[in-house]
């Protein structure tokens, strides 16, 4: 059982407290040895936010705080980082392993719709999801999408209708995105790279070039579970995290942007990709109110959400099946009734919160296309900002 965090705080060798130390003396040193403005090197410690004692919200997380905490839903990663400019990849969501002749109730939600994200329009016709979940950078959605239709094809060759979820975020900052680099391989690898259990973080998959609040940032994820006597369902939330301006940025209502002495660089508005998975029997319209809670969740963060960034969210629930075809034209589905939404709702709000954050502590500091660096958060001086703060 997880010590609080009062608990944890409770001695001067607290974990936190140690590990504020150890991070502080090694960011000293490697700047000691190589200058301010050089990357840190390659034993740099990153670690999720609760590792370094920042604990979002109030409900308890699942075994891997991840997505993956829903039983069935799965996650992996294709990284692309080479050489002096390619630094990019894939990440595939599959929310089961027979999604493409089981759909699952789904819903779709546009925070604001300055980027893409395709088959939306039929989630939220059809009100189910039969497609795993990709992302990727703004200019491979293409790639990405012939790639999915690709392997449904090949695995159920009869199977000629379909219409691949492929969300993107722009990372052309870091990545030679006009390069085009992401192929319909890398995405069916995605897939077929996909595990449930821990999920890697920060500069991985569709997230390697991206930043966040001014900081390099990519995929984050986290997960909570209800008390049995509130349902005890699991929500689990992945995101791509690209969005936010410095002076924003805001962890646990501790206003860091503005308290971080490392300066940030001239960055433009983004985008944040979110993604919810849950075992609770929500139906359609149910799903699209956890959605529209991920904004809660994400305006905690600090942005406003822009005009010039693009935020989508897919929300989907592992507990129906939709069959392709009964006797009778019918099937039965379990609900939740609406007066046990609340909970939920937050799950998503200190999920999604959670999320954003780890995927900026879990980022490493990346320099990419024309030499340019992408600092990552420093942990020792956020903890001691967070601590001044009493969080």
């Amino acid at each position: 059982m997880q010590k609080s965090l009062k608990q944890r705080r409770g001695t001067e060798t607290s974990y936190p407290t140690r590990m504020y130390y150890a991070i502080l003396i090694s960011v000293l040193w490697a700047y000691a040895i190589s200058g301010i403005n050089a990357e840190p090197p390659a034993t740099d410690t990153r670690a999720r936010a609760r590792d370094i004692g920042i604990q979002i919200g109030t409900l308890p997380t699942g075994t891997h705080n991840a997505i993956t905490d829903v039983s069935g839903v799965k996650v992996g990663h294709v990284t692309l980082n080479e050489g002096d400019s390619i630094r990019t990849g894939v990440t595939a969501i599959l929310p089961s392993d027979d999604i493409w002749t089981a759909r699952l109730f789904g819903a779709a939600h546009t925070i604001h719709g300055n980027g893409e994200a395709t088959g939306i329009a039929r989630i939220n016709q059809a009100g189910w999801v039969e497609s795993p979940i990709l992302l990727t950078n703004t200019l491979s959605v293409g790639a990405v999408h012939d790639g999915v239709v690709r392997y449904i094809v090949k695995r159920y060759p009869d199977n000629n209708i379909v219409l691949p979820i492929v969300a993107e975020c722009y990372d052309g900052g870091l990545n030679d995105i006009s390069g085009l680099h992401v192929t319909a391989e890398h995405a069916i690898e995605a897939i077929a790279r996909a595990t449930d259990g821990p999920v890697a973080e920060g500069c991985v998959g569709g997230g390697t070039g991206m930043r966040c609040y001014g900081f390099k940032a990519g995929i984050g994820t986290s997960s909570r579970v209800l008390p049995e006597d509130r349902g005890g369902w699991t929500v689990g939330v992945l995101v791509n995290s690209n969005g936010g301006r410095r002076h924003q940025l805001r962890i646990d209502g501790v206003p860091v942007g503005g308290e971080i002495a490392d300066p940030p660089r001239p960055t433009r508005d983004g985008s944040f990709i979110i993604v919810i998975a849950t075992d609770a029997p929500l139906t359609h319209r149910q799903l699209k109110q956890l959605a529209i809670r991920a904004t809660h969740g994400l305006a905690r963060t600090g942005t406003p959400s822009t005009n010039g960034s693009g935020e989508f969210v897919i929300a989907f629930s592992t507990a129906n099946i939709f069959p392709s075809r009964t006797e009778t034209g019918t099937f039965q589905i379990e609900m939740l009734t609406n007066g046990n939404l609340s909970s939920l709702f937050q799950a998503v709000i200190e999920a999604t919160e959670e999320a954003i954050v780890n995927s900026m502590t879990m980022a490493t500091t990346t320099t990419g296309r024309n030499g340019r660096t992408m600092r990552a958060i420093p942990l020792a001086e956020l903890q001691a900002v967070m601590k001044a703060h009493g969080r």
